[in-house]
């Protein structure tokens, strides 16, 4: 039976082409279909469907004008038969209809695989779970934080071409460190080309008009037998960049108030502390440094080419804002104020802030070591560990602790408060100071003003609107007054 289609398309490139085309073609129905009617969601589904099958579709097609072309070549050097094309003639009537079609169909379906695959490539799936030993920390602490709903690309890339195309290019840089296992453990943070939070916080949040002043209350539990819960409620003064309506600035915000602009020159790459803090005032630019030396030109010069000189924004202080780590204290705390822990169980805040903290080499290990931990203290007592006690443990664990990337609270600081890292001791409270001697001041009511503290169901509830002198639920002799917080608690056991 003579074939239907021009002689040089009867030749072994086109047909592989074909076969190629027509494959990709099959196979990205096929996964589409298998995709649609899941239950679950496989990101290995969306890789093979929107990236790998039009690729390789997209080949094949490329494959049959190559072919045709090549068997014209042998004609005319006289190694094959010649051939006319005759709209005449059927069989090549039938080729070009063929052709023109199937060429039509296999660059739509291209087309609409291609814009997929770009989308694709920007879902939280893909950022997540594709990389998932990689990023698996990223993943699970962005699932549960308060921009859980906003896509990873929103923050990492925001709008515009550059940014995109420039994040790729970082990416196959990132693609090849994860199959060769050279990435580190952990992902060292902060990132230097991170975008600027203008151009990506301020798409939705906008400094300029935080004015009031918002209540949030802390539950914390101690570590005595009765897990005593002392509860802390003030008003954080959140302000605005553009503060008041008469233009005085005001609160927490005014830190990013372009009037008032800052900078810092970071001590190490860590940020954790700064060698120098600049702040316009009213056009005039003041400086605080150690002990109000200046710092030397060499120094400053080092600092600029290592990317420790900054101009102070959102990410100085939101620096944990979607993959948040919470320190056993803090994540046992909340547990217990949810009721996922059951607060009459004796010792309950200090065994499972003990078992979290210790620094397992494997997730497995962590299991089995929570347990035997829980069991055998309660054992020494006479007691039955507390029901779903371990449960609960070992899921604040998996929600935090991620040993095979070292990741976890004390090697993510967070600069949000000033608790149990620096935060805003990095500058108040400091010895960083003009050369005529004044001083970032440290008095907390700049930022927040205590109104209820105290055990819960008793002063804890009761609110005393023109403010309180901070108390520590246990006596320390007045050294909250002059220690900062972090000095002494960690997050861990070392203190509950």
């Amino acid at each position: 039976m003579k074939g239907r289609l021009p002689e040089r398309f009867y030749n072994p490139i086109s047909l592989l082409g074909v076969g190629l085309a027509l494959f990709g073609l099959a196979a990205i129905l096929i996964l589409f279909l298998l995709s649609a009617f899941a239950k679950g969601e496989n990101p290995y589904i969306g890789i093979f469907t929107f990236l790998v099958l039009p690729g390789i579709m997209v080949f094949g097609l490329l494959l049959i004008p190559l072919g045709m072309w090549r068997e014209k070549r042998r004609i005319e050097q006289g190694r094959a038969t010649s051939l006319v094309f005759d709209f005449g003639n059927p069989r090549h009537r039938n080729a070009a209809v063929v052709f023109l079609v199937g060429t039509s169909v296999f660059l739509l379906v291209t087309t609409i695989g291609m814009y997929e695959g770009y989308h694709y490539t920007e879902s939280v799936q893909f950022c997540g779970e594709v990389c998932h030993e990689v990023m698996a920390p990223e993943r699970v602490a962005h699932r549960d934080s308060p921009h859980a709903k906003v896509a990873c690309v929103q923050c990492h890339i925001g709008p515009g071409a550059g940014w995109y195309v420039q994040s790729k290019i970082s990416g196959a840089r990132q693609v090849f460190k994860t199959a060769l296992g050279t990435y580190p453990r952990p992902i060292p943070t902060p990132i230097r080309n991170l975008r600027p939070a203008q151009e990506v916080c301020e798409q939705c949040h906008w400094p300029q008009k935080f004015y009031a002043a918002t209540q949030v209350t802390r539950d914390h539990y101690l570590g005595d037998e009765a897990n005593t819960h002392w509860r802390i409620s003030m008003l954080v003064k959140v302000g605005g960049a553009a503060g008041a309506p008469q233009g005085h600035t005001a609160g927490i915000h005014w830190h990013i108030d372009e009037a008032a602009r800052m900078t810092y020159v970071a001590s190490t790459g860590s940020r954790q502390a700064f060698d120098r803090v600049t702040w316009n005032q009213g056009g005039r630019e003041i400086v605080y440094t150690h002990g109000g030396a200046p710092l030397p030109d060499s120094t400053l010069a080092v600092a600029r080419r290592e990317g420790r000189e900054r101009t102070l924004d959102c990410m100085d202080c939101h620096n944990r804002p979607s993959h948040i780590y919470k320190p056993p204290m803090t994540a046992v705390n909340e547990a217990l104020a949810q009721g996922l822990l059951d607060a009459r169980a004796p010792y309950v805040k200090r065994e499972v802030v003990r078992a979290l903290s210790v620094p397992y080499a494997t997730a497995q290990g962590a299991r089995d070591s929570i347990r035997s931990s829980l069991e055998e203290f309660y054992r020494g007592r006479g007691e039955a560990a507390p029901a779903g006690a371990v449960e609960a443990s070992w899921a604040l664990y998996e929600r935090n602790m991620f040993p095979h990337m070292k990741a976890r609270w004390d090697v993510y600081p967070d600069n949000r408060g000033h608790f149990i890292f620096p935060g805003c001791f990095r500058c108040h409270g400091s010895d960083l100071a003009t050369a005529d001697g004044r001083t970032i001041s440290k008095d907390c009511n700049l930022c927040h003003q205590i109104v209820a503290q105290g055990p819960a169901g008793a002063s804890g509830d009761t609110l005393v609107t023109t403010g309180l002198t901070f108390r520590h639920p246990v006596d320390i002799g007045g050294a909250e007054t002059e220690t900062p917080c972090f000095e002494c608690h960690k997050g861990d056991a070392s203190l509950y």
